[in-house]
């Protein structure tokens, strides 16, 4: 696969629409809401197809529209999409994209702070299906990630506390030195001008973070698969709990989770706890919703449809001190409930 041209600037989005006059047509997909918000998006193509916002469209059935809207656009394989939303949206049309006419060529411009930091860099391509998250998909990477911070400033505060769950994520991966300043950040830097030059360069750092985890592993056999921390216990909780619980949500839940575990497996102490404050200052919930995503056999049984189960065997990547993870093939049942009482009650086994 060709490697993604990746850009990080204030702008940059506004020059791309500005620049498609040329040979190749261009197929819109994009989130209703950012059509509200950033009209000039509009102006892409008038080819186009709308999702409606919400993890619930991230489907086997708006994929089918979407290919059936491409194929009544007539859409040829000279064409490209464009997509401009966050990660259910890029998502979404990056694996119609790979699809449609057996692969198009596609443009990733991610509008939220997790579809910037994360959902769209990769070339991960899915939609979910009942037994799990992101249970069909392919590989393709975009031809180019454009990322343009200035969609954050009409972000609401929650979607922006939920991307900064990516950015610890990345930092834990990362080491101290991103870790450090990732805490130190509030989620108002990212919608409000006065703060760009730092959301901006976290937001930079993030990117270069996964992208190197990326480069040698576009197809997730190896070193990308770190890039998981979290999300074994995250996917469950988010699976059991939409739409109360958003992705960067129940995956703050996930890495408390993850670290318990990674704590009697010799990792850090107080590496949890101090998770714990980051996530609580920032203002994300540490116990998940009443119901089934509160129920630790609901959420085994829902970890064992996990995408990433090989054999019936589930995969933790545990945090052990920033800068170092280790991947734990085959936990026991026995070892995720401990994990599980980061953020229930105490489960008796």
């Amino acid at each position: 696969m060709e490697p993604t041209e990746t850009t990080v600037s204030r702008g940059n989005a506004k020059e791309l629409v500005a620049s498609l006059e040329g040979p190749r047509e261009s197929f819109l997909v994009v989130d209703e809401n950012v059509l509200v918000h950033h009209p000039f998006v509009g102006e892409a193509s008038t080819k186009r197809f709308v999702v409606p916002s919400g993890e619930e469209h991230k489907s086997w059935e708006t994929l089918g529209r979407l290919l059936e809207a491409m194929d009544e656009a007539r859409v040829d394989r000279g064409d490209q999409l464009i997509a401009f939303g966050g990660g259910v949206t890029t998502d979404l049309a990056g694996l119609g994209a790979s699809l449609y006419r057996r692969g198009l060529p596609w443009i990733a411009v991610p509008t939220t702070l997790i579809g910037q930091v994360d959902a769209a860099c990769g070339g991960k391509t899915a939609v979910n299906l009942a037994g799990g998250k992101n249970a069909v998909g392919t590989f393709h990477l975009p031809s180019q990630l454009v990322v343009d911070p200035d969609f954050l400033t009409t972000l609401p505060l929650r979607q922006v506390q939920s991307g900064m769950v990516e950015l610890l994520k990345t930092a834990i991966l990362e080491g101290e030195d991103l870790l450090t300043l990732v805490e130190a950040l509030e989620p108002a830097s990212f919608i409000q001008t006065d703060s760009a030059d730092q959301a901006d360069r976290v937001i930079a750092c993030a990117l270069t973070v996964k992208e190197s985890f990326v480069k040698d592993d576009v197809k997730d056999e190896g070193p990308r698969w770190m890039l998981n921390l979290g999300h074994s216990f995250g996917h469950a909780f988010e699976a059991l709990a939409l739409p109360d619980l958003l992705h960067g949500e129940a995956i703050g839940l996930g890495l408390l989770c993850a670290a318990r575990l990674g704590t009697h497996q010799g990792g850090e102490a107080g590496l949890e706890e101090r998770l714990r404050k980051t996530l609580d200052t920032w203002g994300l919930p540490l116990t998940p919703p009443e119901g089934r995503a509160s129920d630790p056999d609901a959420l085994l049984d829902t970890m064992r449809r996990d995408k990433k189960v090989r054999k019936g065997q589930s995969t933790v990547i545990l945090p052990l001190s920033p800068g170092r993870v280790e991947v734990m093939n085959g936990p026991s049942q026995e070892a995720l409930r401990m994990g599980l009482e980061a953020v229930l009650e105490p489960i008796s086994t």
